[in-house]
């Protein structure tokens, strides 16, 4: 377990504090919109959400947030489309990290063993008692479960990403937001 001191920020929808890493930051851009900041690098007074569309929904009701960020409801769902956007080019880009350093292997085959600790990647286009059989195996083991987004190339059904990789904590990370955040827009 990392002992070092993790920041906390609060959302600004839930008003939950969490860890800086859970949450999505986003800045005023020169025009007065919201933008997300990707990288949690940009410059400028910004305001941090959960990933999860109520948040998007709560920050919206709130006045103050609003006059300042959002000028129109459909800023917010173009906002929560950008950040799904780039939550998956982000995800595209660890996972041939992640193969190219030789941490991500074919789940299937059999020398292959499933570690505490390692992620397992796996494809929605699996049938569901196979997915069902790969979730409790995985559970059993300790290891974390994610599916892989649509448009994620999958060449096997089921991938693991090593948990001596640097980049699988921020992977792991970014599939749990890309995961919460739910393609049907903003709840009414």
């Amino acid at each position: 377990m990392d002992s070092r001191h993790q920041p906390l920020r609060q959302c600004v929808g839930c008003r939950k504090v969490r860890p800086k890493t859970e949450l999505l930051r986003f800045v005023r851009n020169s025009s007065a919109e919201a933008v997300f900041d990707r990288e949690g690098r940009l410059e400028g007074r910004g305001f941090y959400l959960c990933p999860g569309e109520q948040c998007f929904a709560k920050a919206y009701r709130n006045k103050r947030i609003r006059t300042v960020y959002f000028r129109k409801r459909e800023q917010v769902n173009e906002l929560i489309y950008e950040v799904r956007e780039n939550l998956l080019d982000m995800i595209k880009k660890d996972l041939i990290r992640c193969k190219k350093m030789a941490f991500l292997t074919d789940g299937l085959s059999k020398e292959n063993t499933i570690r505490e600790d390692d992620l397992v990647l796996y494809c929605n286009d699996n049938p569901p008692e196979k997915k069902v059989g790969m979730h409790t195996a995985a559970q059993a083991g300790g290891v974390k479960v994610y599916h892989l987004p649509e448009g994620c190339e999958c060449s096997s059904p089921c991938l693991i990403v090593g948990r001596e990789c640097p980049i699988a904590p921020r992977l792991s990370m970014n599939l749990q937001k890309y995961d919460l955040l739910s393609s049907k827009g903003l709840a009414r």
